[in-house]
């Protein structure tokens, strides 16, 4: 389970916005878990690519993500805070965003849930042992493309919660999309608040609902298991 947040536009507010995630990933307001797990940011403002992953808590790394939204300017951005469902899977490479590419688009990946990876690399073709389930996510709408999202219904188990950073390499236009999807029952049978799960939308950005909780603004929420544009 996960925490995070997509923004398009100035520093200023994406500053207010991840101090929001800051807090929810040390104590979520909603679970009371810690996203300790690593954490991530993409931020492309056409002229460069900021990536980085690292396996340490965010809430410890406060300084350098403040960092990295002050040289932006005018930025798509991506950021997201882990807890691991498998601690023998962190790392700094395992982190989110997962970065996916083929011979039409560049795309970055971020994902709330969990689905069933051994399914889902069967479908592939690959191994999963090694893998995280958000990887296999990547890989697959690196294959059948970005508008086969919800072919990944069939095999989530809690939430299909996604933010894609989406780069066409022919126009060279970016967009950023996100998903709002989560398994009511199975939430349910593991007694987890259905709220947990659920994402909320403003101008410009989109997030994990615990930022709610924590200081940002409460909009709307997210249109349930639709692929939609930010």
């Amino acid at each position: 389970m996960c925490r995070m947040l997509a923004y398009i536009g100035e520093k200023e507010k994406l500053k207010k916005l991840a101090e929001c995630l800051i807090a929810s990933s040390k104590d979520d307001p909603i679970t009371h878990d810690v996203h300790s797990d690593g954490w991530g940011i993409v931020a492309f403002q056409g002229d460069e690519i900021i990536y980085y992953r690292s396996v340490n808590p965010v809430f410890k790394e406060r300084e350098k993500l403040m960092n990295i939204i002050d040289s932006l300017k005018n930025a798509k951005v991506i950021i997201h805070a882990r807890l691991a469902t498998d601690k023998s899977l962190v790392a700094s490479y395992l982190s989110h965003p997962y970065m996916e590419s083929n011979e039409k688009e560049i795309f970055f990946i971020a994902h709330n849930g969990s689905v069933d990876k051994q399914l889902l690399g069967e479908a592939l073709g690959i191994n999963p042992k090694l893998m995280v389930d958000s990887e296999l996510i990547g890989k697959y709408i690196q294959k059948e493309g970005i508008e086969r999202v919800k072919d990944l219904i069939k095999y989530t188990k809690s939430a299909l919660n996604l933010l894609i950073l989406y780069i066409d390499r022919e126009s060279r236009k970016s967009h950023v999309y996100y998903f709002n999807y989560y398994n009511k029952d199975y939430i349910r049978s593991k007694g987890i608040p259905e709220e947990y799960y659920k994402m909320y939308i403003g101008e410009s950005y989109v997030f994990s609902s615990s930022l709610v909780y924590s200081g940002c603004e409460k909009i709307k929420e997210a249109e349930f298991g639709e692929l939609k544009e930010l």
